[in-house]
């Protein structure tokens, strides 16, 4: 799946405030994976701005979706240094 607005239609979230960013990332993957002559978004490469906001929305979305598979942050953490150590 490369969309993440199918992604989100598919869990049913309600991300009207994110509408227009979700439309600019979804390009701005499009982009990424088959590069125009143009840049990765209309205007051009994103700017410092740009990319806090992408970033912002991520952790965003990922609270959010911890939070719906009821992950808790300890509990993550946890598990991610697990993971660090056995990749060592």
């Amino acid at each position: 799946m490369h969309k993440i607005q199918s992604l989100v239609d598919k869990v049913g979230m309600d991300l009207t405030e994110y509408e227009d960013l979700i439309q600019l990332l979804d390009k701005l993957y499009i982009d990424a994976r088959y590069p125009g002559d143009l840049g990765l978004l209309p205007y051009g490469k994103p700017t410092l701005e740009d990319a806090k906001e992408f970033y912002d929305f991520a952790l965003d979305m990922f609270d959010r979706v911890r939070s719906i598979l009821s992950i808790d942050e300890t509990e993550l953490r946890n598990a991610n240094g697990r993971n660090q150590s056995t990749q060592s």
